[in-house]
């Protein structure tokens, strides 16, 4: 299919590793979606040139058999996460009437990943990935089924909700920084912003579809139907993992490493590393004043559009459509640092007005453009830098800090929606004045030396 349009391929593309210097990361998207797997001698070479595919159609990352089939793979998974995440806000206040309820099932999802991220990161640089991945996401296939099963029988009280939230929470603060690591191994360093790039094509779709079917399915069967369509759609990703993925084994490092000292290491690296630092920092305001929004739109629909559960399917709809523009428009681009600085500031000022415009608003008219517009300025923001990460770091050092990465972003978005649901009536009211506050860090962080000059004032690793 993409014959003629990529270089041609070596014996390392065969088996799905392709050894060099950038070879390491995925994501989520955020991407998190981080480690590469290199020989000595590759760890020493130069870096590669640029590879001209990069910025042609079809996407170069397809090319490579194992990504190609993880990555499709992914789409039922996709597809059922915004089920639920309609299903389970919808069910939440349906039961309780409480914002508050809406904010602890949130922030019991959320607040393992403080602790268990930072975890996943060590743990993503000292064992194989693919069988942490294999552990992890039979839990969440588990976990969503338990969730559906107590839904369907009426024995889904508030506190049983919470526990399964904060096992489904636990296993993937270990996914996504380990996931965000399998990409580069199986991907180059020029086609890893392709591969986030396309994983965010397959979240923007399924984001369009996903919500829009949970609302039909909510009404005809109830919300239990959409926790067991996620559950299964496990066995697709779990199945290639075991089958296609290589059990690609971590990087050989000299001497002796425990977990805590790999663990400190990440944490040095955050300090004494000015472009790592500032991304955190911008994630930390993106996660805490900005995501931590999207547990409140069951709230929104219900109190401020006097809607059902199909016009929330609606909005978590429509967000997707900014997605899956800027997906496809960053799946042809370059992934020099200064395309990432652009897009992670024009990013920012969507974001940021996009959100404020939502909070603002008491009209669908205007909520469903601003929807459209927070997804593709976070789709910016976010890609941008969890490509920095995977690109411009130490490959040895990738998955802890892609691990410290996902350990703000998860782990500030639901502290970030406690916190507004203390505001109770004025909810939105708050967060119009944190859209102000992404604003002001994103474009901080994109103007910044680390930025500006490319990387090059990043602390000598």
């Amino acid at each position: 299919m993409m014959r003629g349009m990529q270089p041609e391929p070596s014996a390392a593309d065969e088996r799905g590793v392709i050894v060099g210097e950038g070879s390491g990361i995925s994501a989520p998207p955020v991407a998190a979606e981080m480690g590469a797997v290199l020989s000595a001698e590759a760890a020493q070479a130069p870096r590669p040139a640029p590879v001209e595919a990069v910025r042609r159609w079809p996407p170069p990352a397809l090319a490579v058999r194992p990504f190609r089939w993880y990555w499709g793979a992914q789409w039922p998974v996709f597809l059922g996460t915004w089920m639920q995440v309609v299903a389970l806000g919808y069910y939440v206040y349906q039961q309780t009437h409480s914002t508050t309820a809406v904010g602890a099932v949130a922030a019991a999802d959320g607040l393992p990943a403080v602790v268990l991220s930072l975890f996943g990161g060590v743990l993503a640089d000292r064992m194989p990935r693919r069988r942490i991945l294999l552990f992890t996401q039979s839990t969440l296939g588990i976990s969503a089924g338990v969730l559906a099963i107590l839904v369907a029988t009426h024995h889904a009280s508030l506190a049983a909700v919470m526990l399964v939230a904060v096992v489904f929470g636990s296993a993937d603060s270990l996914d996504l920084p380990t996931r965000q690591a399998l990409v580069a191994d199986l991907v180059d360093r020029e086609r890893v912003v392709n591969a986030v790039a396309l994983t965010s094509v397959a979240m923007s779709l399924t984001r369009i579809a996903g919500p829009s079917i949970a609302g039909l399915l909510i009404g005809a069967a109830g919300p239990a139907i959409c926790f067991a369509a996620l559950s299964l759609a496990y066995i697709a990703p779990i199945t290639v993992l075991a089958t296609i993925v290589p059990n690609i084994p971590p990087r050989r490092r000299e001497g002796r490493h425990t977990a805590r000292g790999d663990f400190v290491e990440g944490l040095r690296e955050l300090r004494r590393n000015p472009l790592v630092l500032r991304l955190t920092v911008c994630a930390a305001a993106l996660s805490f004043f900005g995501v931590s929004y999207m547990p409140y739109l069951p709230v929104y629909a219900h109190d401020r559009l006097h809607a059902g559960s199909q016009v929330l399917g609606l909005l978590y709809t429509t967000g997707g459509v900014g997605a899956l523009v800027g997906s496809v428009f960053l799946a042809t681009m370059g992934g020099s640092v200064r395309t990432r600085r652009l897009m992670l500031l024009a990013g920012a000022f969507i974001y940021a007005g996009s959100l404020f415009s939502l909070a603002s608003s008491s009209t669908l008219a205007v909520a469903i453009p601003a929807l459209v517009g927070i997804s593709l300025g976070f789709l910016g923001m976010n890609t941008s830098m969890t490509t920095l990460l995977q690109t411009e770091t130490d490959p040895a050092l990738r998955g802890r800090l892609l691990g410290i990465y996902v350990t703000i972003f998860a782990g500030l978005q639901p502290m970030g929606t406690l916190v507004y649901g203390l505001f109770g009536h004025s909810v939105f009211r708050a967060i119009s004045i944190g859209a102000v506050v992404v604003g002001v860090a994103g474009v901080y962080t994109a103007l910044s030396s680390p930025l500006r000059q490319g990387g090059e004032a990043a602390s000598s690793r």
